[in-house]
């Protein structure tokens, strides 16, 4: 999902190649309490595709630089974001039809490429992040930008899952003692949030995370 971009911005295809991705991914103690793992920023292609572009930038972590565009079909698609993309990829951001993807279904494309995709729920634990930030994995996390806007739909099974207006997806690439750096795909640059307001908008999404290791 996109976070600060407008609806209806065309981003560039040329910012994709102004960016130079590290020969792998290096944590970097800052001191006490805080790490730093080096990651690229990238903008992501389509209204709703950060997630595909977090996957891109988390990977160029590694070493690697996978096209957002090669999940569209490994991912595949599902009212239910937990089993798949929901919704058009290139509506408007910030709505719940045209939606996106949670951690789960990019796993398996992950693994196509060599990496293993390690899906946590932090359930308001700062420490689960710090902990694969520690290990050097950039992690995505899905934030709540809208505060808590969420409400539960089912599938014809009654398999219930959460759905939340205003999420969009980053790349946490370290912490401090004040808060979190993070890679955003939909203005291209890092961020920095307090712990404060970062768990605020994680915790919508119950800490949803996605660590990134190479096999």
């Amino acid at each position: 999902m996109r976070g600060s971009l407008r609806p209806g911005i065309i981003v560039v295809i040329l910012a994709m190649m102004a960016v130079s991705a590290p020969s792998a991914a290096v944590a970097r103690e800052m001191g006490a309490g805080s790490a730093y793992v080096d990651v690229p920023t990238y903008v992501q292609q389509r209204n709703l595709s950060c997630e595909y572009a977090a996957l891109t930038i988390a990977t160029a972590a590694w070493g690697s630089w996978i096209s957002e565009y090669e999940f569209d079909h490994r991912v595949g698609w599902s009212a239910n974001p937990h089993w798949g993309y929901r919704g058009d990829i290139n509506g408007w951001w910030g709505n719940t039809t045209d939606y996106g993807v949670y951690a789960e279904p990019l796993v398996a494309p992950l693994a196509e490429f060599g990496f293993y995709g390690e899906v946590f729920y932090a359930q308001g634990d700062a420490w689960a992040l710090q902990a694969r930030l520690a290990n050097g994995a950039p992690v995505v996390v899905w934030l709540g930008l809208w505060g808590d806007q969420s409400f539960y739909e089912y599938t014809d099974d009654g398999t219930g899952y959460k759905l939340t207006a205003g999420f969009h997806v980053m790349v946490a690439n370290g912490y401090d003692e004040g808060g979190v750096h993070l890679s955003d795909p939909a203005t291209g640059s890092y961020k920095y949030y307090s712990w404060g307001d970062f768990m605020w908008m994680w915790n919508v999404l119950d800490g949803m995370g996605l660590a990134v290791w190479p096999y």
